[in-house]
């Protein structure tokens, strides 16, 4: 495998992205639809019914107009109403059409008023059908409880501070002003180890990993969706009373959720094995970093020629890996392919972290193992077949971060290899690393017969498995 047919491997992985700029708008509802209209159902879906929702709340939510619509002027409106049989109103989410890790999310809000009248802007993780509350995380980025009518908050919930033990302060409007006067601006800016709630451009609380109780987990680390709101009564905000008018309206100007293109970031689990997408990773090995704003445009042959080796940096774009320069195979905005430096300790959680134009991304812990085989490609003809793989580990000759492998002495792996074809141990002739390459190869015989089949390859400890193609037909006699 000649080394621009290896580079072409790893750039078709991925599509280059577009370069960025300091926030970009991924997502949003104007709510210019025709007055009485539904919420665009391609964005919008709903929360139904009555079941007090673990508040004791009173409200059963609809999907009518009645309680939600637009109003022909730019908004949306959440309708409360008393019926007969008592309360309906709206909950919109954005679960199953949009969710987002991090960014800037905001909504330009007028909120109701009254007592037992609960109005909300918040997310919820969308691993909530899988772990539940509060295992998958809430951020409520703007509540209010109608008998405070100049203060919201914003809260955070997870496993271990929750409901009234959630993390957060409250924002008090001077002067007497109520927030039902007029439109507000609710922002909360989401970074993998923070999130700071803002209320017309101010800031007024960042909750950061430190804030936590002790022995609790940061959930807020994976995609969570949108949900707008008006509740009537609870244990929070009681119920209604003698002096609460109906109806009351929730009416929001717009929701817009942005991406940071300045600050890169490394999705959760976002480093893995560039042959396979694993998980397990071994010092020497290339992972791939999947991530947003990681680099300006993609980047696909980095090689330094004149120096035969991969560069550390490029382009103010560079990888750590335990604090250690990590060579950089490619780069684009998404996604970087590197080669985990050959010094990193194999057993305890070391970070990646990538840095572009001088602002750090998120530090993502990943576990080495010793060996983390993982197969690109393999061909067979002629008797003989090749395997281009990765993750094989040291070498019993010591191998330089970047650069390719020698052709003498071949530089085998220190630990032993294995391969096993539908339970058939193959004849391995060589393995270690690739020729020219950074990355490992394997080789070995078939006899007569052989047409492949499912394929566990075994170095030191750590096993993975494939699928073997047939052989290619056997070349003619000359």
């Amino acid at each position: 495998m000649t080394r621009i047919c290896f580079l072409a491997l790893l750039a078709a992985l991925v599509p280059p992205a577009a370069a960025q700029n300091a926030w970009q708008l991924v997502w949003s509802d104007e709510f210019d639809g025709p007055a009485r209209s539904a919420p665009d159902q391609t964005k919008w879906t709903y929360d139904l019914g009555a079941t007090g929702w673990g508040n004791q709340e009173l409200e059963n939510y609809t999907n009518s107009t009645d309680n939600a619509f637009q109003d022909g002027a730019g908004n949306l409106v959440i309708q409360a109403l008393r019926a007969p049989a008592g309360y309906t109103s709206a909950r919109l989410k954005t679960q199953n059409r949009f969710s987002i890790a991090y960014g800037k999310i905001e909504a330009r809000i007028k909120i109701p008023r009254g007592q037992g009248i609960w109005p909300a802007f918040w997310m919820l993780g969308n691993d909530i059908t899988i772990n539940g509350w509060p295992r998958c995380g809430e951020i409520d980025i703007m509540e209010n409880i109608g008998k405070e009518p100049s203060t919201v908050h914003g809260t955070v919930h997870g496993p271990g501070y929750s409901g009234g033990n959630g993390i957060g302060a409250p924002y008090p409007l001077s002067g007497g002003k109520r927030f039902s006067d007029d439109f507000h601006l609710f922002t909360v800016i989401w970074k993998p180890d923070s999130l700071e709630f803002l209320v017309d451009s101010s800031s007024y609380k960042k909750v950061v990993l430190a804030d936590l109780p002790p022995k609790t987990q940061w959930v807020f680390n994976h995609p969570f969706f949108l949900l707008l709101n008006v509740a009537v009564g609870g244990t929070w905000p009681g119920n209604p009373d003698a002096s609460t008018e109906f109806p009351q309206q929730m009416v929001v100007d717009y929701v817009r959720v942005y991406r940071s293109a300045t600050e890169p970031i490394v999705n959760p689990g976002g480093v893995v094995n560039a042959a396979q997408f694993g998980g397990v990773l071994a010092p020497g090995a290339l992972a791939s970093v999947f991530g947003t704003g990681l680099a300006d445009a993609a980047h696909g042959d980095l090689f330094d020629r004149s120096r035969q080796i991969f560069p550390a940096s490029f382009q103010d774009v560079s990888v750590s890996v335990n604090a250690k320069p990590a060579p950089l195979i490619y780069v684009s905005p998404s996604q970087i392919d590197l080669q985990i430096p050959w010094s990193a300790p194999a057993g305890p959680a070391v970070d990646v972290q990538v840095t572009r134009n001088g602002a750090a991304s998120n530090a993502e812990p990943v576990t080495l193992s010793a060996t983390a085989p993982a197969v690109f490609v393999a061909t067979c003809a002629n008797g003989a077949c090749t395997l281009w793989g990765n993750g094989f580990g040291p070498k019993v000759t010591p191998q330089q971060d970047g650069a390719p492998a020698a052709a003498d002495p071949l530089p085998q792996t220190a630990y032993p290899c294995a391969l096993t074809i539908a339970g058939t141990p193959a004849a391995i002739t060589y393995c270690g690393a690739a020729p020219f390459l950074i990355i490992d190869q394997l080789n070995f015989l078939y006899s007569a017969g052989f047409s492949g089949g499912r394929a566990t390859l075994k170095i030191g400890s750590v096993s993975a498995e494939f699928v073997l193609g047939a052989p290619a037909p056997a070349s003619p006699p000359q």
